[in-house]
């Protein structure tokens, strides 16, 4: 699985990079057909926003968050695509 990142208005660090790709790489329990993952992180005012955007074969899955903070932010996105992707692997 390919995991691309990008940053828009803010700089990348190391640490959260890690604690998005430790998350990600989790979402390969509910779904396994995962072939690339894209993340963007960026501020809107003083909102934190997550979009990360899964690619398998034949569907794409999207998700995004809102928090204070970057790393909630990042907690909150993966676990609405865990329920998404746990839906549609029943579905399978």
């Amino acid at each position: 699985m390919r995991i691309d990142f990008t940053f828009r208005h803010m700089d990348s660090t190391p640490a959260l990079r890690d604690h998005a790709t430790a998350k990600i790489e989790h979402l390969e329990h509910y779904f396994d057909r995962v072939q690339e993952v894209h993340v963007v992180f960026h501020r809107e005012k003083r909102e934190h926003v997550t979009e990360v955007t899964v690619h398998s074969p034949g569907e794409v899955f999207k998700a995004s968050a809102r928090t204070d903070d970057m790393y909630s932010s990042v907690d909150s996105v993966i676990h609405k695509l865990e329920r998404h992707l746990a839906k549609r692997k029943d579905l399978i």
